[in-house]
């Protein structure tokens, strides 16, 4: 989606808005040099769902930059309250995507930062600050930066035969249809924990498909615009938007999107 909607007619405006996303991966990863200890807490009784101070710390300072700078919008995040307004434009924040990695030193963590506008994904921010990169996507185009350089990404089309399957977790392999679907295709088929960077990788045709299950809006709204502005298409497991579930579909080749979801779907 373009940003020229009757909110952003300017194109004032419309640069302020690319720079205030282009400034947060400096400023984010400038903070996150503070902490040389963190301290962690389980979120479920049930389950080990853990957060840091960090991650919310991290949020903290990314919705204050934003109601600074957009004092009237919307905005949703994993640690905080839901700040409520009649603005048509929604912020959606996940400070630290990966946090389980991100308390193991994996460095596959990163920050999430969307925005949507009447529900339509306009900019999306997924930055990875242990890997000094971060991808970012507006105007209908999707971009790489590492190590200061820009590179525009596009997803893999090809219809391959056998074409690369990643699993972002064990949940999605424990059901049945996830063997049919690596019967059936033979290809490089693997479970991969590295949460955000799975969905850039196929937004930049490094992974063919990649199927998720049981994730929350804030681990995949935030990178909506990446993924479609690469080209790749994404649905829940019966082919729709509604994410009900949070049964994540995506894929960069549409005829092997279709043939995996009439497998998901049975």
């Amino acid at each position: 989606m373009m940003l020229n909607h009757q909110d952003m007619k300017s194109n004032k405006q419309k640069f302020k808005l690319i720079s205030f996303f282009k400034l947060l991966p400096l400023q984010i990863n400038k903070e996150l040099k503070k902490f040389k200890k963190f301290k962690v807490n389980n979120k479920n009784k049930k389950l080990f769902d853990p957060v840091t101070n960090v991650d919310k710390f991290i949020e903290k300072f990314i919705r204050d930059k934003i109601i600074k700078s957009y004092p009237d919008h919307k905005i949703l995040g994993e640690e905080m309250k839901e700040k409520h307004s009649k603005s048509n434009h929604t912020w959606i924040i996940d400070p630290i995507d990966g946090t389980k990695n991100f308390i193991m030193g994996v460095p596959t963590w990163s920050n999430l930062v969307g925005l949507y506008y009447k529900g339509k994904s306009i900019i999306s921010l997924a930055n990875f600050p242990l890997l000094n990169t971060y991808y970012l996507a507006f105007n209908q185009k999707a971009y790489k930066f590492e190590k200061n350089k820009k590179k525009l990404i596009k997803c893999n089309k090809k219809n391959k035969k056998k074409p690369n399957i990643v699993l972002n977790t064990l949940r999605s392999y424990k059901k049945p249809q996830i063997k049919k679907i690596e019967n059936k295709f033979k290809g490089i088929f693997k479970v991969s924990g590295a949460d955000a960077l799975n969905f850039c990788l196929v937004s930049e045709g490094k992974i063919d498909i990649l199927i998720e299950k049981g994730l929350k809006k804030v681990d995949f709204f935030p990178l909506m615009s990446i993924i479609e502005n690469s080209g790749a298409l994404i649905t829940d497991w019966n082919g729709g938007k509604k994410f009900k579930n949070g049964d994540v579909l995506v894929s960069g080749n549409k005829r092997n999107h279709l043939k995996i979801l009439k497998i998901l779907k049975k």
